[in-house]
């Protein structure tokens, strides 16, 4: 086994961690685990929301950005999350919306979570770190 390398890793956000698998497998690419993601989003967001309806709603739009096939579908699911979410005002869900954009979709975090980007390295499948 010595001197092989793993294509990717799947951790959760600990920056500690994703630096010393930078550090220890340069080459390979950290991917973020989307159970901790998901976790996450429901621990800051859920309770927001006045019916469990309507947070699944949200969660369902979440989980159709993370799952987009290829980037120009990335973009429209991302479009029309910020459109429904983001651009209404005065709504809870304003702030979650703004909380997922900036925690879980900005540059460098996106390409490490939704499948149009981690697709393109070998995981077998393997998103998340609890199994």
């Amino acid at each position: 086994m010595i001197g092989l390398i793993p294509g990717s890793i799947s951790t959760d956000c600990d920056s500690a961690l994703r630096n010393a698998i930078s550090t220890v497998f340069p080459k390979s690419v950290t991917l973020l685990c989307l159970w901790h993601a998901n976790k996450n989003i429901q621990q800051h967001c859920k309770r927001k929301f006045t019916s469990a309806e309507a947070y699944d709603e949200f969660f369902q739009a979440w989980l159709g950005i993370v799952r987009s096939p290829d980037v120009p579908k990335y973009w429209k699911r991302y479009r029309q999350f910020k459109s429904k979410y983001s651009d209404t005002q005065g709504h809870p869900w304003q702030e979650c919306a703004t909380y997922v954009r900036s925690t879980w979709l900005k540059q460098g975090r996106r390409e490490a979570l939704v499948q149009a980007w981690t697709n393109k390295y070998p995981h077998f499948g393997t998103t998340v770190t609890s199994r």
